[in-house]
């Protein structure tokens, strides 16, 4: 028997689990980075895992040599179950084979042995948790209300059946519904590149929704209508999109065919919400989840309920695999009274509500808690609250900023650290929604507000919202449950575009994407440097895809594109012949005499695009170096060939050239530059030495030069670059 089976009997034949741990502390407490659950923690649900995470990278060999962890329960004894390295290779899970009991303690021994690369040999360890009453089985269907009477279920249907639907559904945007929302649009500036992301719920009143990626005047470029409520459609870095299906209670992935290939649940016996899911480059996906337990509030405050139902918060982090290898509960962190402007005495406390998830640039989490009017950092490493924002616990002193946010969505933190919210401004007087951006100094604790939007006249939103920063600088912000519905302003507050919705008709949130996914692609444009001879020719281009991003045997020849308007001649596979496999590139050629009007003198920035197979597209750019151009005449006409720099310009006449000629050089808004006439015999050749008709050489621009007599050509275009 070894030291910590020995801990373990003592410690349940004694009763006194707390006890023991609290006399042995000093020797066996977790020495470990992060343990869930939290040592000393109760209300734990009988489906937990149990995750250790001691620092640094675990010695695979050390972790399984032998019987590495010991879990008891105080009612169920020993229990086996599966122990797992996730794929970060830093963190241990033990899946029990079966669920612990209600009401019971559970004690966990970590045995000598274990190693990792940062800290060498792990010491042993024993903590203890606690599961839930029996009373939170009464609670497994207990349906949270949804905030501000938004609804979230739709009666009737399986998820699986609604998995089966989707896959069948309309795939394009040609037939709308009858009861597909009516959609205002309007453009006033520049927008940033791509499509509108959202969908449609109507206030307290559980109707389908639509996924929706909408063009900027409103017109579908995709739409499905759902069996029942569906929130936070969105495209993820992986180039998935994702929403949340209330009726099903899990996240759907669709793939750029907009086919169901994936979904994402809570673990550990939690039910799945539907505020946001993040999935990052590494696969793994942050989720949330909302524990109701049955408490005695009386005890927390005068005419509290003694059978309140009180709402707790979950945050987990799953891997690859689907294994929960982070969890955090505001149990373990917030206090019951964090909560404002909400009473404690109801039957039902809501206290944290959270509605967003973020990864910090530091690999750290940033999470909003509307009822308790605060922004979150939480350390991914170990668990513990890094700063709290906002709320009755706030630690920032806020600059430039004369009122303070309140029941918030949507906190992203921005490249530059700085973070951005769609403020709802619940109870506060006079009642208007906005979008703020905060300077955040972790050190110095000061939160400064650099910017913000409000519509003219303000409008409120009772519920949801959302602010998007866009890659233009433009910002996106949704209104939720106001119109309009979204609106797209430039960084100096202007309008750019407006969405709107008929009133009632509300959406979670707002997004713009890229869409179809961009795949990044290698081009090479042979020759880099050259010397285009714009009669007959063809300029190659050659296609390759960046860190295997997608296949070649995917490309679709007809559609590629050199910016964004010149259909290749045609486009063949370069290498491998008709084994696809051995592909190495896809060779477009362009007609030469197309490529020109592209270009100037100097170094030019080609993108080559194209449809892929699979739905998404390519996009790579290659600089080529244009040195000179030379033209072949055609009989009786004129021809332009200039050397680098445009000076001297070369003027070919066609046939003998044996007769005078008078010329003209025009700048691009018709005024003559300079004029003149050439004598007989001038060998079929004149020449521009770029200067005015004063003898100043021009400027650098586009010039027109003309002949003037007899039947005068088509207008040259010469660029001069000094």
């Amino acid at each position: 028997m070894t030291r910590f089976t020995r801990l373990l009997a003592l410690a349940l034949t004694t009763g006194a689990l707390f006890l023991h741990y609290a006399s042995v502390s000093a020797a066996v407490a977790p020495s470990f980075q992060f343990v869930s659950p939290l040592p000393g923690s109760s209300l734990v649900l009988p489906e937990t895992n149990i995750i250790l995470r001691p620092g640094g990278i675990v010695d695979a060999g050390s972790a399984f040599a032998g019987q590495l962890l010991s879990v008891s329960g105080s009612s169920s004894g020993l229990h086996q179950g599966l122990l797992r390295l996730s794929d970060d290779h830093q963190t241990l899970t033990f899946q029990p084979y079966v669920p612990f009991q209600y009401g019971e303690t559970v004690t966990c021994g970590i045995e000598s042995g274990l190693v990792t690369d940062a800290l060498g040999l792990i010491p042993p360890a024993l903590f203890t948790f606690t599961i839930a009453g029996p009373e939170r089985e009464s609670l497994r269907d207990f349906s949270i209300p949804a905030d501000d009477e938004i609804p979230l279920s739709t009666p009737g249907g399986t998820a699986a059946a609604r998995a089966v639907g989707l896959q069948s559904a309309s795939l394009a945007a040609d037939s709308l519904p009858s009861d597909f929302p009516n959609i205002r649009a309007a453009v006033y500036g520049v927008t940033a590149p791509g499509r509108l992301f959202l969908s449609d719920f109507q206030l307290g009143v559980p109707i389908p929704s639509h996924l929706m990626i909408l063009e900027n005047n409103g017109t579908p470029f995709f739409q499905r209508e759902l069996p029942g409520i569906s929130l936070d459609f969105k495209l993820q870095p992986n180039g998935r999109l994702t929403y949340f299906d209330a009726a099903a209670g899990r996240h759907y992935a669709l793939n750029a065919r907009y086919e169901v290939v994936d979904s994402f649940q809570c673990g550990n016996g939690y039910t799945t919400d539907g505020h946001d899911l993040v999935v990052l480059p590494n696969g793994h996906a942050f989720m949330m989840s909302y524990d109701t337990q049955i408490m005695d509030l009386s005890q927390i405050v005068v005419g509290g309920r003694y059978d309140a139902r009180v709402i707790g918060l979950i945050i987990q982090e799953l891997d690859r695999d689907r294994n929960v290898v982070f969890q955090w509960r505001s149990w373990d962190h917030f206090q019951i009274t964090d909560i404002v402007s909400h009473p404690l005495t109801a039957k039902l406390v809501d206290y944290v509500h959270g509605n967003s998830i973020d990864v910090d640039p530091d690999g750290n989490i940033i999470i909003s808690s509307r009822h308790m009017n605060e922004v979150t950092k939480i350390s991914r490493a170990t668990g513990d609250i890094l700063w709290r924002l906002g709320g009755k616990n706030n630690q920032f002193t806020f600059i430039n900023e004369p009122i303070s946010f309140s029941h918030q969505h949507c906190a992203r933190r921005l490249p530059d650290g700085h973070i951005i919210l769609f403020d709802n401004g619940n109870f506060r007087t006079p009642l208007f929604s906005r979008a703020v951006e905060y300077a955040i100094d972790e050190v110095q604790k000061t939160a400064t507000l650099v910017w913000q939007y409000r519509l003219n006249p303000d409008v409120f939103s009772v519920a949801t919202g959302s602010v998007q920063r866009l890659s233009n600088g433009n910002t996106l912000i949704g209104w939720g449950t106001a119109n309009p519905t979204l609106t797209e302003v430039a960084p100096n507050g202007s309008l750019v575009s407006e969405l709107t919705f008929d009133p009632g008709v509300g959406s979670y949130r707002a997004f713009r994407f890229e869409w179809p996914p961009v795949k990044p692609a290698i081009i090479s444009v042979n020759p880099g440097s050259l010397t285009l001879e714009t009669r007959g020719g063809t300029v190659t281009a050659q296609i390759r895809p960046e860190a295997a991003s997608f296949l070649l045997s995917d490309v679709e020849p007809l559609t590629v594109l050199l910016n964004g308007t010149l259909p290749a001649d045609s486009a063949t596979v370069m290498w491998g012949g008709a084994n696809l496999d051995s592909m190495i590139a896809v060779k477009a050629k362009f007609a030469r005499d197309r490529v020109v009007p592209l270009l100037t003198l100097g170094i030019n920035r080609l993108e080559v695009s194209g449809s892929l197979k699979t739905g998404e597209v390519f996009r790579g750019f290659a600089e080529v170096r244009l040195t000179s151009v030379k033209v072949r005449p055609l009989a009786g006409s004129l021809h332009l060939a200039s050397a680098p720099g445009a000076v001297p310009v070369v003027l070919a006449i066609g046939g003998a050239g044996s007769q005078a000629r008078t010329f003209a050089v025009y700048d691009v808004q018709g005024r003559l530059v300079t004029r003149w006439r050439t004598t007989a015999g001038a060998g079929g050749s004149v020449t521009w030495n770029g200067r005015a008709s004063d003898g100043r050489r021009v400027g650098s621009g586009i010039y027109l030069v003309r002949a003037e007599d007899r039947a005068p050509g088509p207008a040259l275009k010469v660029v001069i670059a000094r």
